[in-house]
């Protein structure tokens, strides 16, 4: 466990009350999707992981310890924890892809020489070394979106934090967004994302969250939870294409009965169309 947040409640100053009694604990390696319908709490959520807000009731722990709400315990927790905002140019203020992914590490004091390396392999792990020199004000969405996640990969955070990280890009730039942050994850970054995108939960997640009205509904494995006769009912929400229609393959008899079900398109070719 890297980060853990403790019965927290947090309501916003006009009394309007975002969170209620919330626990969840953030693993290690382990990529954990928070869902939930429009105003469920998801992006408050990230907002006190990141201690960009601090609970109203309980604590958030960071390797165990609380979290102190002054200069020096903030500066630890986000040296930790990034938070990639739902729009890029929240984030980006750079004249340069380079200048803008660079200057989280040189605020943390290191080397120019430390924070070109970091700078380097945070563009390498999202695929765009070759926008270093390009303008951010010249960038596609979808590479601002990349940008700004590179910009907090280059604080070497352990836990990464996405709100709505699919939200403007198209088909493909989601396929390669989800095909990076497994890569992340398996580098032992603990990667949470907030999202709407039923789908892409279900592609990625080791874990879910479901939220309603700022309280955990429902948490577990993704076929657990999903599998709950009433998760439409009770969550507000759809169920994910694929594990719709693998569920109604196996119940036909034409997928395995034990053994998880598939969780992309072509994973559900190969088991269609394997002997048995």
């Amino acid at each position: 466990m890297i980060l853990e947040a403790r019965k927290i409640g947090f309501r916003y100053e006009d009394g309007t009350r975002a969170l209620d009694d919330v626990s969840l604990r953030i693993v290690r390696r382990q990529k954990l999707v928070i869902l939930g319908a429009n105003g469920a709490g998801k992006s408050s959520l990230m907002s006190l992981l990141n201690g960009s807000f601090k609970p109203s009731a309980g604590e958030v722990l960071l390797n165990g310890e609380p979290v102190a709400y002054d200069r020096k315990g903030l500066t630890l927790l986000r040296s930790q924890v990034g938070l990639v905002l739902q729009d890029p140019d929240d984030q980006l203020f750079a004249a340069t892809v380079f200048e803008d992914v660079s200057f989280g590490p040189l605020n943390l004091g290191l080397s120019v020489d430390e924070a070109r390396l970091r700078v380097s392999n945070a563009l390498d792990a999202m695929e765009i070394s070759d926008l270093s020199h390009r303008p951010t004000h010249m960038l596609s969405f979808g590479q601002r979106k990349r940008v700004a996640i590179a910009g907090i990969l280059a604080m070497s955070p352990s836990v990464l934090l996405l709100d709505e990280p699919t939200a403007g890009l198209d088909p493909r730039g989601v396929e390669d967004l989800t095909r990076t942050l497994d890569m992340l994850a398996a580098k032992g970054i603990a990667v949470v994302l907030a999202t709407h995108d039923m789908d892409v939960a279900y592609a990625l997640a080791d874990r879910v969250a479901v939220f309603a009205a700022g309280r955990v509904l429902m948490e577990g494995a993704p076929d657990a939870v999903f599998g709950q006769a009433d998760f439409c009912e009770r969550s507000g929400l759809r169920l994910p294409n694929i594990f719709q229609v693998a569920s109604g393959l196996k119940d036909l008899g034409l997928l395995p009965s034990d053994g998880d079900l598939p969780r992309s398109v072509d994973e559900l070719l190969r088991l269609v169309s394997a002997p048995r």
